[in-house]
Parts: C-alpha cells; sequence; structure tokens
C-alpha cells in the first residue's frame, strides 16, 4: 500500500510543478531605440520581436518550462536578436571604450593592407 503512495506521489510531482510555473510573456533583458528610430517605431517592432521570441520557444507547456531553467533566457536571447536586427540597441558584454587605448598597436608606416 505504501508503494502504491509512492508511485502516485511520483506521478504527480512533475504535474504540480508544472502548473506553478509559466512561460516567458516577456523579455526581461533591456533594449533600447536604436538612433533615428521614433517610439512608435521601437513599440511596432518590440511587439513584433516579443511574438517572434514567443514562437522561438515552440509548442513548450507549462511543464516544460518547468524542466527547462534556461526557458526565460532563450525567450531573451530571441527577443534581443529580433531587436538588433531591427536597428535597436541591445546590451553587450564588455567595457566601454571610449576612443583608442593607449597600449592599442599600431602597424609599422608604408604596411600592405590585408588580403582577404
Amino acid at each position: 500500500m505504501n508503494t502504491i503512495l509512492w508511485r502516485r506521489a511520483a506521478l504527480l510531482a512533475p504535474l504540480l510543478l508544472a502548473a506553478c510555473t509559466v512561460m516567458p510573456d516577456g523579455p526581461s533583458a533591456t533594449v533600447l531605440p536604436g538612433t533615428g528610430k521614433s517610439f512608435a517605431q521601437f513599440r511596432s517592432d518590440d511587439m513584433q520581436c516579443r511574438s517572434y521570441a514567443q514562437a522561438q520557444m515552440g509548442d513548450g507547456t507549462a511543464q516544460q518550462a518547468g524542466l527547462d531553467s534556461g526557458m526565460q533566457r532563450r525567450y531573451d536571447g530571441a527577443y534581443q536578436q529580433c531587436m538588433y536586427a531591427s536597428s535597436h540597441k541591445v546590451p553587450i558584454a564588455g567595457q566601454m571604450l571610449s576612443g583608442v587605448p593607449a597600449n592599442a598597436a599600431t602597424p609599422p608606416p608604408d604596411t600592405p593592407p590585408p588580403r582577404y
């Protein structure tokens, strides 16, 4: 009898956990309007990119969202890619530089341009 209760509890646990999780309903990342973009353009692109990011999540259920802890991160990545492709400003990792660093290497004079 005790074994039957444990089996039922093991089957119900994922369902109960899934009921508490939610698919991302919006980005948690900051994006700013691109240079020369109006706020109306930004809002239009924002709505398109939210739809795009949601579509990238697939037909995921709440249970899958509970099992995949990176769901918000994946949503944010798709959203930021879409907004960047629409010429908006997205954050990047690194530090800001103002101009060329003092220790930057400069090629010697009369160096031919690189061949690609």
